[in-house]
């Protein structure tokens, strides 16, 4: 196994370089133009051609690109990701990374470990009830919370539960910690829009199970119903489930971006928005940089754990 996770981290080099390069070369054409925004940001919202200039002069942006793209990627390698010139008082983008990640990370850690309690109990639940109202309620459920927007579904659910339905009494704006009452709202809202995946893959898991032989020979020797989930259909139902968690996660990562905008978190989708905007394209491929090592990790760590779910499965040399 230790050859297998050498083998798959000297397999993401190549890869971050790619991707990075493809941000830092797409974003010298796609992206804001960094020099005219700080340029009007220092003089009062109008534009000078003198001061443009010299902003142009000093970000290096008249360089060819790959010139720039390998200064910066050297200075990557050495932990240094460049300066956010579209920040308040220029810092690192180390630092301002280092600042909002950790932020994202308890949001999308807490709406998974919702969706994955809620989604697979959901899941189980329908199972059990195949083709009645209960079946039917739950999926229809979740598929709609599924379909609908972040972008659109926040600002519902804190119209209905907050001002008509007063369920939550009140929503602060800002992050103040994961267990603070501001931040019910957001992972109640990110886990619901993510939890299909789940319930389906958990409900058909389950479905395949209860038509085994072991399972119709439990029932048989008169174990309760409770003691043949725990037991026997959990076991081998959520193998298969295991294989999209991976997935639910980068999707949570991603979908942090709307809801931080929204309630207005300085995590790293809204550090991410706010680089994009103001066209910083160091900030932009360092937060690129790191979003790609941490999808590449998930999906090494949901490798890992159906590995350990499931010891007949091998990884290939």
């Amino acid at each position: 196994m230790l050859q297998y996770i050498v083998r798959r981290l000297l397999a993401m080099i190549p890869l971050l370089i790619l991707i990075t390069a493809f941000v830092f070369i797409i974003g010298q054409y796609g992206a804001g133009d960094l020099a005219g925004y700080l340029t009007i940001s220092q003089n009062g919202g109008k534009m000078d051609p003198a001061i443009y200039a010299s902003y142009r002069l000093r970000l290096h942006l008249d360089d060819p690109i790959f010139l720039r793209y390998g200064a910066w990627l050297f200075n990557a390698i050495q932990g240094d990701l460049g300066v956010s010139y579209a920040s308040t008082g220029e810092p690192g983008v180390t630092h301002l990374i280092a600042q909002a990640l950790p932020i994202s990370l308890q949001l999308g850690l807490a709406a998974l470990v919702m969706v994955l309690v809620f989604g697979i109990l959901l899941g189980i639940i329908a199972a059990l009830f195949k083709n009645t109202i209960i079946d039917y309620v739950i999926v229809g459920v979740v598929t709609v919370l599924s379909s609908i927007p972040l972008f659109v579904l926040a600002p519902l659910a804190l119209y209905f539960l907050v001002i008509q339905m007063h369920i939550i009494p009140t929503v602060g704006i800002g992050w103040h910690g994961l267990f603070s009452q501001e931040s019910i709202m957001p992972v109640v809202i990110l886990a619901a829009n993510s939890c299909l995946t789940t319930v389906r893959f958990t409900r058909a898991s389950v479905l395949e199970v209860l038509g085994q032989e072991y399972i119709r020979a439990a029932y048989a020797k008169g174990l309760p119903t409770w003691k043949v989930i725990t037991k026997h259909i959990l076991k081998n139902a959520l193998i298969p489930v295991l294989s999209v968690t991976g997935l639910t996660a980068s999707y949570l990562l991603g979908g942090s971006l709307f809801l931080e905008l929204v309630f207005n978190i300085q995590g790293f989708g809204l550090l991410a928005y706010n680089s994009l905007k103001a066209g910083d394209l160091q900030a932009m491929t360092g937060i690129i940089l790191v979003t790609a090592i941490l999808i590449i990790l998930i999906n090494l760590a949901t490798d890992l754990l159906y590995k350990w779910a499931d010891p007949k499965v091998k990884f290939s040399r």
